[in-house]
């Protein structure tokens, strides 16, 4: 073997010795890392406070939808919604919160006397502001996946004088903006109101969307009290 091709030999081993421990060197720090966050969260003083840090709550309530941007001037129609809630409380000002909703959408006209009722399964994410002890202004976004959709025709000529079908959904997908406020009403009952409407009303030109207004009933299923976040020291004894 020459002396070039051994030169060239030991700078390819050479390279290939860096790359090896420049690879075991990152999973290693990669690794460090995971283990010092975890044993941060495992070992770390649990703090509590007499403030709730979490909540789980079940909500119901009613809706009232209209149609953006649609010709016939279909007029309001009322449905229901139901669901899920968790809030964690990340500041002493600020809540963030996500819900797994049940929801109707509908809309009606009066002749012929048609209601088009539309079901998605809604997923809000948005923050609480503590505006002062027990009301509280919300803000966000959600998300929405179409599940069925019911024409029903009422006829008072025909003998049950309802005739319900599937029909057609107007978006299979949906994103929105919600704005509102939340107020409670005893200790674990609170009174929700919000507007929702689908961020594609500002980008697509011609496009139907919903609004929706949204009045709903929260209860509080539990709260937790341990602090996950703006931990305070607990002095020493």
């Amino acid at each position: 073997m020459n002396v070039t091709a051994r030169n060239e030999a030991m700078i390819y081993l050479t390279k290939e010795f860096i790359i090896m421990f420049e690879t075991k060197f990152n999973k290693a720090l990669v690794l460090l890392l995971v283990l010092y966050f975890f044993s941060t969260i495992i070992f770390s003083q649990t703090v509590y406070s007499n403030k709730p840090s979490s909540a789980f709550f079940f909500t119901l309530g009613l809706t009232s939808s209209n149609l953006i941007k649609d010709s016939v001037d279909y007029k309001s129609g009322i449905s229901f919604n139901g669901g899920f809630i968790y809030n964690v409380s990340l500041s002493d000002k600020i809540n963030i919160a996500t819900e797994f909703l049940y929801t109707g959408k509908g809309f009606k006209q009066d002749s012929p006397n048609v209601k088009y009722r539309y079901f998605y399964m809604d997923i809000p994410l948005y923050f609480q502001l503590k505006m002062s002890p027990g009301f509280r202004a919300i803000i966000g976004a959600q998300y929405s996946k179409f599940t069925n959709s019911q024409m029903v025709n009422i006829d008072g000529s025909k003998q049950n004088g309802v005739n319900t079908e599937k029909f057609n959904n107007i978006k299979d997908q949906d994103y929105g903006f919600l704005i509102g406020a939340e107020i409670n009403l005893t200790e674990n009952l609170s009174m929700a109101a919000r507007y929702t409407l689908s961020t594609s009303t500002f980008f697509e030109k011609n496009k139907i969307n919903f609004g929706v207004f949204q009045l709903s009933f929260n209860y509080v299923a539990f709260r937790t009290y341990q602090q996950f976040f703006h931990k305070k020291e607990v002095p020493a004894n």
